[in-house]
This record gives structure tokens, sequence and C-alpha cells, in this order.
């Protein structure tokens, strides 16, 4: 016993510790790529705390170089960590990196949140005077970054990454990029969106990298990254349409499929854009029903038909005579070609111009005010109006019954209901219809879908201006081009343009309207207007809320000047910058030919 004992001591039980720490260093040198993930997630985080310290003690004596270039090392170092604090802690995003405007969330709408993050800091380090209190804010602001900061390196230890949701999170801060990095949105006074745009595309490479992909993926976001780096690359004359096409699309395209080819499976939450969709303009990215209520109707054959003939019944407004088609007019893209349409109280117009239906199904509020969320709502509130259709829906029902062949067609749409023919599927059927007007395939859908031929160098050069220079993408997202905030659209955002009475430049007056303003008495909401769509916009004059301009040229000179401020206008909360963009008349030529390149009004007739 002793000599075997002997024996376990001299080779047995080294070789043994041998194998075990050999095991050891393979499971700490081998770290699952979750495991690596989470590794990246809180170094960076470390990382950043220690570069906001080290801004905030020079921030009273550095010189003003000293203080961009520290705040550009803090933000480069943000970017690494923006896939993760959006997907997870969405509300330390926007404080960290929300527009420098007061907010208001949707459930407390007279709360007003001020605007905080390395946004405002930055209007403080590159637009502001450059004086002992504006250092004292710059002091303030860095130490509320780090206060969220030191927030998310408390819950770190509780962050669980999964492959599913690390593949989900760099794939929608890929569409943040696209909507609104490389327009300018987050970095507006520094003008530093491509460098950022490429520490984003070398974060997603390198967090991809960790799950052994194939080099393919890798090396088309290094190609996406080297495009906006390129030496001397200049904001305003990058050529985003070139970017998209032949590298940041393909890039997702592949991202799709090796995302498939691993056997990771796509996150199952209900979103806008298709969690497993093929990319940002594939025909079937968006989905509608993500805005529907949860007892919409199902959009069959039987239920658009009804709502095709409801939305042409006079009936709907009783003895007024006017139906939904009266203002929404197919032909004109649903619009009515009117400044404003007449009221049915007196010999008035009505408050507001009619907005297109295409596409009103994607965007999470409606009316010009944003007052309510589901179309469902939005046709009862219609429908009641005295001004607008002064119909009564509980009488409506009965007035169908009587007429022609409705009690057939809501048997056929509502088959399973006892009472087919009910306010209710009224609402239901109607919003249906609205919400199947739906176009995505205009000649700009085609081109980034690859057909390099649907737009001319004109449309290009538009495309371009308005996600860069001119500014336009930054409150009307791409690939939409309305309000609804990507790439989650969870919330519509509203603007404060200083839009005047008429259309005289010579002696403006502001526009009397004062928007959103009347729903909460909120003051940063004065003369606030939800986002339109730029979809169709060639087919949809006049235009702004009030029906004010008659062509896109007045539209595009308006903003140019610098809206209601830039024509001298007093309008204190205005949103837009009112500086001028100084665009050339082939610019401005090139704008209105990209906007042209946005119509797809084909109408669909259900029978």
């Amino acid at each position: 016993m002793s000599i075997r004992f002997s024996w376990f001591r001299a080779v047995a039980r080294p070789l043994l510790l041998l194998v075990a720490a050999g095991l050891f260093s393979f499971a700490v040198l081998h770290k699952s790529p979750t495991e690596q993930v989470k590794e990246h997630y809180t170094t960076h985080l470390r990382q950043l705390h220690t570069a906001l310290t080290a801004f905030q003690q020079m921030a009273p004596q550095a010189d003003a170089v000293t203080l961009r270039a520290q705040f550009a090392a803090c933000r480069q170092e943000y970017k690494q960590l923006e896939f993760a604090i959006e997907y997870y802690y969405p509300h330390a995003a926007s404080r960290i990196n929300g527009a420098p405007l007061p907010e208001t969330e949707p459930g407390e709408p007279g709360e007003v949140i001020p605007p905080s993050g390395f946004q405002v800091l930055e209007e403080y380090i590159y637009a502001a005077p450059d004086t002992r209190a504006n250092r004292e804010l710059v002091y303030q602001e860095i130490d509320n970054l780090l206060y969220q900061v030191r927030h998310l390196e408390q819950q770190a230890s509780y962050l669980a990454f999964t492959d599913a949701e690390v593949f989900d999170a760099v794939r929608l801060n890929l569409y943040r990029l696209a909507a609104k990095g490389v327009s300018g949105f987050d970095s507006p006074v520094a003008h530093a969106s491509l460098p950022e745009a490429a520490a984003t595309l070398k974060a997603s490479r390198d967090v991809l990298a960790m799950f052994d992909v194939p080099a393919a993926l890798t090396t088309q976001l290094a190609h996406c990254e080297a495009a906006v780096a390129a030496p001397a690359q200049d904001f305003n004359r990058f050529d985003r349409a070139r970017f998209f096409v032949r590298y940041f699309n393909p890039a997702l395209a592949t991202l799709r499929q090796v995302q498939a080819q691993l056997h990771i499976p796509f996150v199952a939450a209900k979103r806008a854009v298709r969690a497993d969709a093929a990319g940002y303009f594939v025909a079937d990215a968006f989905d509608a029903s993500f805005f529907a209520p949860a007892d919409a109707a199902t959009p069959t054959p039987a239920v658009l038909k009804l709502g095709a003939a409801l939305f042409k019944e006079p009936l709907l407004s009783g003895s007024a005579g006017r139906s939904c088609v009266s203002c929404h007019e197919p032909e004109r893209a649903y619009t009515d070609g009117l400044k404003v349409n007449r009221s049915l109280l007196a010999d008035a117009g009505l408050e507001r111009n009619t907005p297109t239906l295409l596409n009103a199904a994607l965007q999470p509020d409606q009316f010009y005010d944003s007052r309510v969320h589901f179309l469902e709502d939005q046709v009862h509130a219609v429908i009641s109006n005295k001004a607008e259709m002064g119909g009564h829906l509980s009488e409506a029902p009965t007035l169908l019954r009587k007429k022609g062949a409705y009690a057939k067609l809501f048997a056929q749409a509502f088959a399973t209901e006892k009472q087919p023919v009910s306010e209710r599927n009224i609402r239901r059927a109607v919003a249906a219809y609205v919400r199947s007007l739906v176009r995505l395939n205009s000649r700009f859908d085609q081109y980034m879908r690859g057909d390099t031929t649907a737009l001319n160098a004109s449309e290009v050069l538009g495309f371009n201006l308005f996600m860069g220079k001119a500014q336009c993408g930054t409150c009307h997202y791409m690939p939409l081009f309305n309000g609804a905030v990507p790439p989650l659209y969870e919330k519509t955002e509203s603007e404060v343009l200083g839009v005047p009475a008429t259309a005289d430049a010579q002696s403006p007056m502001l526009d009397a309207d004062p928007g959103k303003f009347l729903l909460y008495g909120i003051v940063h909401q004065k003369h606030a207007f939800k986002t339109p769509t730029v979809r169709n916009a060639a087919l949809t004059a006049p235009y702004m809320h009030n029906g004010v301009y008659q062509t896109l040229e007045q539209v595009i000179d308006f903003y140019d000047q610098g809206g209601g401020a830039g024509l001298g206008l007093s309008v204190p909360t205005q949103t837009l910058a009112e500086d001028r963009l100084n665009l050339s008349p082939a610019e401005r030529q090139a704008l209105v030919d990209f906007i042209n390149s946005l119509s797809d009004a084909q109408q669909v007739v259900y029978e």
C-alpha cells in the first residue's frame, strides 16, 4: 500500500493537478461568446468612467482644443457600448445621448424632463461662448453623465447577455447608425458623425467576431468602417447612397444569413421592423400590425373590402353627406389638394391641412398634435367631429343595415360575431383599410434594393443632401421619412418650426395655431406639430399643418432660411436650427428631385 501511495504522490497526483490546471486555463482562455461580450461591455464601461473623470478634472482649466479632444474620446468610448446600453437600458441611453431638447413621457405628459448628456455637452463645448460660467455648465453636465455611468456599473453584475439578444442589439444599433448616425442627429454641432459611425461599426465587428462568425461578415463590416473613415472624408460630401447600397445593405443581409447558419434564433419580440428582416430596406422589413391595437381586425380580403366601402360611405356622417374619401382622395395620394378643407360648422375652413393616409399606419401617433395612438381611435374622432364629418357612430349601424349589401359585407368580414354590424367593427374595418395603405416600393426603395438605375444623379445628390448638409434626415428619419423614432418606432417626435401664417416672406407672421400645446399646456410644445412623412410629398401639396406653401421649392426655401426664427419671427421654443443651410440653387433642385423619387401611390382595389 505504501508503494502505491508513494507512486500516487510521485506521479499520479502531479499529473492530475496538471490536467486540472490545464482544464482551468482552457476554461479561462476559452470563454463563451456571451461571456466575452460581457467582458467587452464592462471593460469599455470602466474606460468610459475613467475618460469622463479625466474630462471633468480638466474642464475648468484646459484649452478649448484639449477639451474638444477629450469630448471626442469619451464619445468614441460610448460608441463601443451603445449597442448594449440602448438595448438593455434605454432610459439611461436617453439621458446619456438623447437630443438636447426637453422631453415628456407618454404616460406622464405633464412632467417635463430637461435635456441631459453628450449632445447638451456638445453645445457647451462647440457652440456656446467659452466663459467661466459655461465651463461650470460643462463640469455639471459631465457630472450628469458620470451619474448614469455609475448606475450602469452598479447594474452590470445583473446583466446577462444571450446569443440572440447580442445579434439583435447589434442589428438594431446598425439600423440606428443608418437612420440617425450618418445623418448627424447625435453630433449636430461637432459634425463628428462619420468617425463615430466608424467606431460603431468597429464595435459591431469586434462583438460579432466573438461568435466566430464567417470572415465574410467581419470583412463587410470592415469595408463599411473604411468607407466612413476614409482620409479627408467630409460630412457634407459623403456619398451615403453609395455607402448603403455597396457596403451597408450587403452587410445587413450577411448578418441575417450568418445568424441563421449559426442556428442563433431571432428574438420573438414584435416590433415595427421584423426581427428576422434581411435589412432596413427590404420590401417586408416593416410590420404595420406593430402599430395596431390588440383587438385590431385581421386584414382579410373581406375586412378590407368592407373597410374600402365604408371609407367611401357618406352615411357615416349622418345627414352631412361627407365621407372619408371627401378629404382623402385616392387619386391625390389620399389628400384633397386644398390648403384646408371646408368645415361643416360654418362657411370656413378646418383648422389644419389634410395629411396623406399613405403609410399613416407606420407611426405610433395620429393627427398633427399626436393626440391619439391608434387608427381605430382616429376613425372615431374624425367621424364624430362636428366640423369634419359630424356623424354619430351610435346611429351608423342602424343606417348601414338598411342600405344595400352592408349586412352581408359585415357578416363576411366578422363571421364569428353575433352582431357584426357594430360601432366597434366600423372603426376596425376602416382602420384595417387605412392600415393596408402601406407603400414602400418607390424608385428610392428600388435603388436601395440594388437597382442603381432607379435614381438619376440629381436624385442621388438630393438623397445625400437630405441625409447630410440639408439636415432633413435628422427629423424625417430614413427609411420611413417621418417622425417615428428609429429603430424601435415607439414614439413620434414633434417639432417647432415657426411656420408662418402666410407665404409672404417680406412681412411674415407666426401662425397662431398652438399645436400640441393645446393638449397639456406644456410651454416647449407651443406651436409643435408631428413630423409627417416626406414619402409621396410630391403628390400632396399644399404643405405644412396650415397648407401655407404650395410648392416643395417654397418649403425647402423656408428650411434653408432657418425656419420662422430665420425669417425674423420670435419663436423661443423653435427646435429647428435657425442657421441658414446655404443651399445652392442646384442643391435645392436636387432635394426636390429626390422627394419626387419617393412617390409610390399606386391604388389597390378591394372587390
